[in-house]
């Protein structure tokens, strides 16, 4: 199973501090990332002197209880990663009444940083930081 939970804090531009929970996974049947990691998925395709990235998209859910209520908003989006290791993650939300837009990039194994735009293009608009620290779930 690919799905990574992340534990989030926001911050806004006014320092408000909000937590929410992130919740992503690959779609793409093909885009499983294998025992190897991303280094294994671009192995066939190495060559000297070029770099190879691969899209992978992504769907998941952002949870903010002060912006969301106890319901999650539908993200959908992409990753791009290289064999040294993802570079960036892109994701939007489809549900018209709530839209948010959510990027991030990896720091370490467990954790994230990057930003997220709440109602963008509206009066109401907020932008936050947004660091991550992923669940680690008991198997």
């Amino acid at each position: 199973m690919n799905d990574f939970i992340y534990n989030l804090i926001l911050t806004g531009e006014q320092g408000l501090t909000l937590f929410g929970t992130l919740r992503y996974r690959f779609t793409d049947p093909l885009a499983t990332v294998p025992d190897g990691g991303v280094p294994a998925l671009l192995a066939e395709n190495q060559q000297i002197g070029v770099i190879t990235a691969v899209v992978l998209p992504v769907e998941g859910s952002v949870s903010i209880p002060l912006l969301t209520g106890f319901g999650r908003v539908p993200l959908q989006g992409v990753a791009l990663a290289t064999a040294a290791g993802p570079i960036t993650t892109v994701l939007g939300g489809t549900d018209p009444a709530r839209q948010v837009f959510v990027q991030f990039n990896q720091i370490t194994g467990n954790q994230i940083a990057g930003g997220l735009v709440w109602r963008p293009g509206e009066p109401a608009e907020l932008v936050f930081s947004l660091l991550g620290f992923q669940l680690q779930l008991p198997f």
